[in-house]
């Protein structure tokens, strides 16, 4: 996989224009008419001063001059509309395209890729750098197109009445355009890679802070992990007001530079008329029209730091996108769980020198309950996601009914696992929608009969549309009762071996008595009850005990 490092501004842009070929007739159609908008932008303020020179000589002013002024101005809103249209058509379907990318990417890389990312990096490529990219499709290559071209017609029209003045509009414009972002860009470029780094390591502390919450305030921590918390989010401010501050130092010596050059373009046009090299009429039309021809150029001029954001977020979704995918292996074939054997087993996470397991051997059977206990870190949830092969072992062998796991494909087996995690997992959809996850041969009397086993039917009668109430999690529900939803969705997937991952760890004992009592009536085939509780694990039918790569019975 390359790394960070390699991917070059080049490349970046060469592969950005590559995956979005399909798009760019629809950015030279918003250049198009960003460009019709500039000259009509231009020739407004040219014809009024005509006219006013009309006047002036005395001539009648006739209503056709009026009429086509009156034109103008609606073709200039048309033209803008083209644009913004455009320019939004390619906004949106980007962003589609690049989330499409990135999500087909992460469920290839699941479960066990995700299970170990780093969430705030994670986090913030879906959130921010998606979105940094969609705005370069959008909001940068029209833009600089359309100031390339509309320096190239300006400069061209003042070139026919003075070379002097279309050097000037040029110089102009390249000192807006060019040569002030790009000073300031390099101003912004270290301090936008300490963004990046403190802000994605903020956002992982911040999730990582939430789901340990329930345990921070167990153990009397949460005021210090709160003052660590503002602490960072003080530093991202800092970092963010850096940026600002010089985006807005350059804004400043914009505006400087645009007031020098009108003044220096007005005293040479004003000179020329003077000599008789230009007539004064001539000289207030030039003048009007490089007055009114700015807004391309100072647009481009705010673009460094979305620039620099793009290449810095290209780098991060092709980081992504290029990830090492686990091993395509194993193929469909029946599975019988009646028992799981791990023989010899030897297992360390990637990049990582520490192996959880060492030569770890044990036995489960079908039909029984098993808990098991340990301490915080002694490798229980490792030793249930490499059963349900998110990962592979570095030695030994997990077979199922002397089936050896490896032969059977990584995506196959899950549909024979229910994992109930720590944290039960609501989004925000409807209550149907949270239980099935797509699946539709489940009627809703399978899923009313259901919430009565798991004693839940009364309170889900009580929602507003029923299945079909939009649910926020936790702000709908008590905790216990998210616990209960997340074994109802489990139960409803019908699996021949449910894994409950610390599933009361943030429950009172009445309702972690409650759901260790629906757990025990209603699952079956082989269930692991994983906890650092004793109490958790008391109606276990076996008890192993995880510490330090040996596993013993207790019970």
């Amino acid at each position: 996989m390359e790394t960070k490092q390699t991917y070059s501004t080049r490349l970046i842009l060469s592969r950005l224009f590559r995956l979005m070929r399909h798009l760019l007739p629809f950015i030279g159609l918003a250049v198009f008419f960003a460009l019709l908008g500039f000259v009509t932008t231009t020739a407004i303020p040219s014809l009024l001063i005509q006219l006013g020179f009309t006047v002036l000589a005395g001539q009648p002013l006739t209503v056709w001059p009026l009429l086509f002024l009156i034109s103008l101005a609606f073709a200039r809103g048309l033209f803008r509309y083209g644009e913004h249209y455009f320019g939004h058509f390619v906004a949106f379907h980007s962003l589609a395209d690049l989330r499409k990318l990135t999500f087909a990417k992460l469920r290839r890389l699941a479960p066990a890729k995700l299970d170990r990312q780093d969430s705030g990096r994670l986090l913030k490529i879906i959130a921010e750098d998606i979105e940094a990219l969609e705005v370069f499709f959008a909001h940068t290559i029209a833009p600089v197109c359309t100031g390339i071209l509309s320096a190239l017609l300006m400069a061209l029209g003042l070139a026919v009445l003075s070379p002097w003045l279309a050097l000037t509009a040029l110089l102009a414009y390249l000192l807006l355009a060019a040569v002030l972002p790009r000073y300031f860009a390099r101003q912004l470029q270290a301090g936008m890679e300490e963004q990046h780094r403190v802000r994605s390591a903020y956002l992982s502390f911040f999730l990582e802070s939430l789901k340990a919450m329930g345990d921070l305030a167990q153990l009397g921590k949460t005021q210090a992990r709160f003052a660590r918390l503002t602490e960072q989010s003080q530093a991202v401010n800092r970092l963010e007001l850096q940026t600002a501050q010089k985006q807005f130092l350059q804004q400043a010596w914009s505006f400087l530079v645009l007031g020098l050059s009108l003044t220096v373009f007005a005293l040479l046009a004003l000179l020329q008329a003077e000599r008789g090299e230009l007539e004064v009429q001539t000289a207030v039309l030039a003048l009007a029209a490089f007055s009114s021809s700015f807004a391309p150029f100072l647009e481009l001029g705010r673009l460094p730091l979305g620039f620099k954001r793009a290449m810095n977020a290209g780098r991060n979704v092709f980081a992504l996108l290029d990830e090492a995918e686990p091993e395509l292996t194993g193929s469909e074939q029946p599975v019988l769980l009646d028992d799981v054997l791990i023989e010899n087993l030897t297992f360390a996470y990637e990049g990582r020198e520490r192996s959880v397991f060492t030569d770890l051997s044990a036995r489960f059977d079908k039909g029984k309950i098993i808990g098991l206990l340990g301490a915080s870190g002694s490798g229980k949830s490792t030793l249930m996601k490499l059963i349900m092969r998110w990962y592979d072992a570095q030695t030994g062998h997990i077979s199922f009914s002397g089936k050896d796991s490896r032969d059977i494909s990584r995506q196959h087996l899950q549909a024979f696992f229910a994992y109930v995690p720590q944290t039960a997992q609501l989004f925000h959809q409807s209550l149907r929608e949270n239980l099935l996850l797509g699946r539709t041969d489940i009627s809703d009397a399978d899923i009313w009969e259901l919430a009565e086993r798991c004693r839940l039917k009364e309170r889900l009668e009580k929602l507003p549309q029923g299945l079909d109430t939009v649910i926020d999690g936790e702000a709908d529900f008590s905790a216990g009762e998210c616990q209960r939803l997340e074994l109802m969705r489990a139960l409803l997937k019908d699996a021949d071996c449910y894994i409950f991952d610390e599933p009361t760890s943030n429950l009172d004992s009445l309702n972690e008595a409650a759901f260790l009592a629906i757990v025990k009536e209603e699952c079956r085939g082989m269930v692991f009850l994983i906890s650092h509780r004793p109490s958790t694990v008391a109606l276990a039918d076996e008890i192993y005990e995880l510490e330090a790569s040996h596993i013993k019975r207790i019970k």
